[in-house]
């Protein structure tokens, strides 16, 4: 597939993708929804932070799936809330400051923004390739520990909602306590009732190398001034942009130019020279 631009007289030609290498299986890293303690937990518009141990060596994301419930005392059919409740997920490294000799989430590697959820008895949100995360995965720049972290707003007086708890891991390990967020301080805090491990239900699906077999990307372009502005979808980035330029009479050859600094943006700005006769654009990986 190819976008084409004929503009005062010369021919840009964006070719959109390049054939890649088949992908590699997902492995499951983290499973915590084996286990029901059939205790829930509702934190209500705090960010809560469960710190979890993964398995295997394998850390570019695919999926992720949490188990959350919601009510509305109001509405006895439990099919829509008072307010306009929405979620955030966020995935941390734990490399913060200490507390209590523990490091806190610190430096904060995926943020999903606020999402609409309905009310439910329960129910599994499932981030996954292309809608969630980056075509290629998303990289988890962690060996083991890391913390995801959950938070809920909008309810109204009459809506509840929260996170189921399971413990033991069916993969992977956790901890019996949680981190709280109040004010950007990250505490470790423990669930009312002692013995209850607080540790939510979710499953964590990752590749060993980039995922690198994903459906062809769309590069459009806009001429702007004296400029051509190239865009791809943000769940590419890690494509690389590459140019060439040629005669009128010659079309494509091998001549591709790689622009290096392209592979971390999603969006590329090119001078238009009248004097080319030809520019074609492709993004390719790796």
């Amino acid at each position: 597939m190819k976008t084409l631009l004929n503009q005062n007289g010369y021919l840009i030609v964006g070719i959109l993708w390049m054939g890649l290498a088949a992908p590699l299986p997902a492995a499951v890293i983290f499973n915590n929804s084996t286990n029901d303690l059939r205790t829930r937990f509702a934190p209500g518009t705090n960010e809560v932070g469960d710190e979890i141990i993964l398995a295997g060596t394998e850390r570019y994301l695919t999926n992720f799936s949490f188990e959350f419930w919601g009510t509305n005392t109001l509405d006895p059919s439990n099919t829509e809330f008072s307010g306009e409740v929405e979620a955030r997920v966020r995935f941390y490294q734990n490399n913060g400051p200490n507390f209590n000799g523990y490091p806190t989430p610190g430096t904060n590697f995926y943020d999903s923004g606020w999402f609409s959820i309905p009310p439910t008895p329960r129910n599994t949100e499932v981030f996954t390739l292309g809608s969630d995360f980056p075509w290629l995965g998303l990289f988890m720049p962690v060996t083991s520990n890391m913390t995801w972290s959950v938070q809920f707003q909008g309810m109204e007086d009459t809506d509840s909602v929260g996170v189921d708890l399971y413990w033991p891991a069916w993969v992977g390990n956790q901890y019996p306590d949680y981190w709280l967020n109040t004010n950007g301080n990250w505490m470790l805090m423990t669930n009312n009732v002692g013995t209850v491990h607080t540790d939510f239900g979710a499953v964590m699906e990752a590749s060993q190398t980039p995922t690198v077999n994903p459906p062809p990307p769309w590069l459009t372009s806009v001429v702007s001034g004296t400029n051509l502005l190239l865009s791809w979808d943000a769940v590419y980035i890690g494509f690389k942009l590459q140019v060439q330029t040629n005669s009128i009479n010659v079309g494509i050859s091998n001549n591709w130019q790689t622009i290096p600094e392209s592979g971390t943006v999603n969006d590329w700005t090119l001078p238009i020279d009248p004097a080319n006769g030809c520019v074609f654009c492709r993004l390719i990986y790796p």
